[in-house]
């Protein structure tokens, strides 16, 4: 028997069984569908591996989208194919955005692999199929020129209020053809996944978080994935973007020389002299875990922690050290422990130095100039490969996972 039925602002007759599937058909045209804005590839290079080579051709294919691959997945030979190919599709350059010193790091992977045309580029002037540059040096660019843009640590985005993301997303808005790559968009915080959507085009970030988000009434400024959402968010998220941490991740991929020797971690406790403090009227020190307190400690066992580094890099003389602090005031007592161990061995790269001096001191410690390199995560954490050095120390306990794992996966 046929039936008569109101839903919303549409009238459904006929059938129940043509009912259903009608609203079904309703329901699923409500479903965000991302529009594929790319061409067929014409250059997939014979160095790519086959999940290489398959995530490129549906990178070219998608358009704008993004590659979220773990560090050592080949992110930069991907990235530089999928530029090529906009490239000879346009007729337009492809402007490659990268950390500091990854983009000299960039063009030498470009010559590895035999792809012409990539060069390194100070300003929009340079000459090229692909210019790489650093994201300092935006402002000396004109993103009109350029057919297509790729953001390489594109984890840049991640502050959803910041300047800097804000910048990037209002300047390549036109541009056709975007593409992001990074190894860790924070599984745990959704936000950076809507900075990349809204950078792709593919959605806002606050149309994405009023679709699939609540507020999340016990912590004040946050939001919370809804329960039912969960599948469907995951969707739409993999229409746009390629997560793996191995190959096998995506389909029937060989994982073959993805196994990276087991990890040891050795942590190395201090005691510091006991004291008593009198103001406080207690035996033992007791510290506040507040920023104040925290760095007051901090300042007080630096250069014990500095000494204890000293002498395990010179208990090793052959080895190359990648040596992380998280303030200048540990980088001084790093530097002056480290001088009478490894002479001029030894450089550090803090964030008042010129971005020249910070790329040519990163530099020299890639290509195994300098032996040790002091430094900070949140200048060098990130896309640069330092495979020949083994050995990694951090003079204090960091409070960032993502930091901790990106420092780690440099070498």
């Amino acid at each position: 028997m046929g039936r008569r039925m109101v839903r919303g602002s549409m009238v459904y007759e006929g059938d129940e069984g043509d009912e259903m599937n009608d609203y079904e058909t309703f329901v699923a045209a409500k479903r965000p569908v991302v529009p594929v804005s790319g061409f067929e590839p014409t250059f997939l290079p014979e160095t790519l591996f086959p999940y290489q080579r398959d995530n490129v051709a549906w990178a070219v294919r998608t358009g704008r989208c993004a590659l979220f691959l773990d560090t050592g997945m080949g992110k930069t030979i991907q990235q530089l194919a999928w530029a090529k190919n906009v490239t000879a599709h346009t007729g337009k350059p492809v402007l490659v955005l990268a950390p500091l010193a990854v983009a000299r790091q960039t063009v030498r992977e470009a010559a590895k692999f035999g792809l012409d045309g990539v060069v390194y580029a100070l300003d929009g002037t340079a000459a090229g199929d692909v210019l790489v540059t650093n994201y300092e040096r935006l402002d000396r660019f004109d993103p009109s020129k350029f057919g297509g843009v790729v953001l390489d640590e594109s984890g840049i985005l991640k502050n959803y209020t910041g300047a800097t993301r804000r910048a990037l997303t209002e300047a390549f808005a036109a541009t056709p053809y975007r593409l992001c790559c990074s190894a860790t968009p924070a599984p745990n915080d959704h936000l950076e996944l809507g900075t990349h959507a809204e950078f792709l085009g593919v959605m806002s970030s606050h149309q994405m978080i009023s679709r699939w988000f609540i507020n999340d009434t016990s912590s004040f400024g946050t939001y919370r994935l809804k329960g039912h959402a969960v599948a469907d968010f995951c969707d739409w998220v993999s229409s746009w973007a390629v997560m793996a941490s191995v190959p096998s991740d995506l389909g029937d991929y060989d994982d073959s020389g993805y196994g990276l020797p087991n990890l040891s971690t050795v942590e190395h406790v201090e005691v510091m002299p006991q004291e008593i403090d009198r103001a406080a009227g207690t035996l033992f020190r007791i510290v506040d875990l507040n920023a104040t307190a925290v760095h007051a400690e901090r300042r007080r066992s630096a250069s014990v922690r500095a000494a204890r580094v000293a002498s395990l890099v010179a208990a090793e003389p052959a080895e190359p050290w990648l040596i992380w602090c998280d303030t200048d005031y540990e980088a001084d007592e790093l530097v002056e422990a480290l001088r009478p161990v490894v002479g001029d061995g030894s450089a550090e790269v803090r964030g008042t130095m010129t971005p020249e001096a910070k790329e040519s001191a990163l530099c020299a410690f890639g290509d195994g100039t300098t032996r040790v390199l002091v430094t900070k995560p949140k200048i060098a954490g990130f896309g640069l490969n330092w495979q020949h050095c083994a050995r990694v120390a951090f003079v204090g306990a960091t409070f960032s996972f993502e930091s901790w794992y990106q420092a780690i996966r440099r070498c």
